[in-house]
């Protein structure tokens, strides 16, 4: 993922080239509670549909996020057909 970075503020993404790393991305903004939550989840269809309700429940369960716990995992369910990404996701609840 090409960044522009200024210290630690990343101002924009220039391209998503990796999906884990913009996964990645945004599950560091997840953590924040903030302007910038608010607005990702108003785009709650970009890593794939239902991917920020799936997160926070998650989170309730396991007192992490999933990339947190998994590193990679909402890039990775994000490349799979929805048949296999409801079953991995079910398998990861039940943990």
């Amino acid at each position: 993922m090409k960044v522009k970075r200024e210290g630690w503020k990343i101002t924009s993404l220039a391209e998503v080239d990796d999906v884990g790393a913009a996964a990645g991305y945004i599950g560091n903004y997840l953590n924040m509670q903030s302007y910038r939550v608010r607005k990702y989840i108003m785009s709650a269809g970009w890593v794939f549909p239902g991917w920020v309700s799936w997160s926070k429940r998650f989170r309730r369960k396991n007192g992490v996020y999933p990339d947190e716990m998994y590193p990679g995992i909402l890039g990775k369910l994000a490349s799979m057909s929805k048949s296999e990404r409801d079953e991995i996701m079910n398998k990861l609840m039940e943990i």
